[in-house]
């Protein structure tokens, strides 16, 4: 549904130059559509059946938790809250974290035994990132929207205590299939105009990257949606740190 509310309006912009993650800061899109994000997307993924891969992601968080590109806090609804001692809720972008507070209020009760926080930080810049503190480190669907996941991953990887910490991650790109990648890379630019999502990222391939793999290796994936949808676990390598 998505690709195709996306081709509507590529038309539009057949004179505009390609566009990278260098070249266009996301900011402005993500305080346009922080109000309205939930309402958005939340018709996508109950067909796409996000919200099942979702609980069983989020429901294996435990200990110290750090939650990454929280967004709107579309994952507090599945977090088991007696296996939590702390939660680090961050974002880049301030509306939407604002948001994710907002409806955090609903969830206080939920988590009345757990130390939770909010804070701004940008994954892609570890400058920004606590290290060494997590036994489990949450991302769902934000790699899309970092200007670089390869770095986003490393910076996930030192966010873990140890090789017993967790990364979860659930996140989209490219497809298993040609003509799905087709359609991707032609509506690319607008849709990341509107969503400020680069969807046609080759999510597996990051791990194949060198200071990701001597970081990270992971244990559990599967792919889902013609392979756009990632599901994985993933933990940090043994003397990473």
């Amino acid at each position: 549904m998505v690709v195709f509310r996306s081709r509507e309006a590529v038309k539009h912009d057949h004179d505009d130059q390609p566009i990278t993650p260098s070249s266009f800061d996301t900011s402005e899109v993500w305080e346009r559509n922080a109000k309205g994000y939930d309402k958005e997307v939340g018709w996508d993924e109950v067909i796409m059946g996000i919200g099942l891969m979702r609980r069983w992601l989020v429901g294996h968080a435990k200990g110290d938790v750090l939650e990454v590109s929280v967004g709107t806090g579309r994952n507090f609804d599945y977090y088991k809250a007696d296996q939590i001692d702390t939660a680090t809720f961050t974002d880049r972008h301030e509306p939407m974290l604002n948001e994710a507070r907002s409806k955090f209020e609903q969830y206080k009760e939920k988590f009345h035994k757990t130390f939770v926080q909010f804070k701004t930080a940008n994954v892609d810049q570890p400058q920004t990132m606590d290290k060494g503190k997590y036994d489990t480190v949450i991302d769902t669907f934000g790699l899309c929207s970092c200007a670089n996941p390869a770095e986003a991953l490393v910076s996930l990887a030192d966010a873990c205590k140890s090789e017993d910490s967790r990364i979860l991650l659930l996140e989209h790109g490219r497809s298993h299939y040609g003509w799905l990648n087709r359609l991707l890379d032609t509506n690319l630019d607008n849709h990341v105009k509107r969503y400020g999502c680069w969807w046609n990222r080759d999510v597996m391939g990051l791990f194949e990257e060198e200071k990701v793999k001597e970081k990270l290796e992971i244990e559990t994936v599967s792919r889902w949606h013609f392979g756009t949808t990632c599901y994985i676990v993933a933990k940090p390598k043994k003397n990473a740190h």
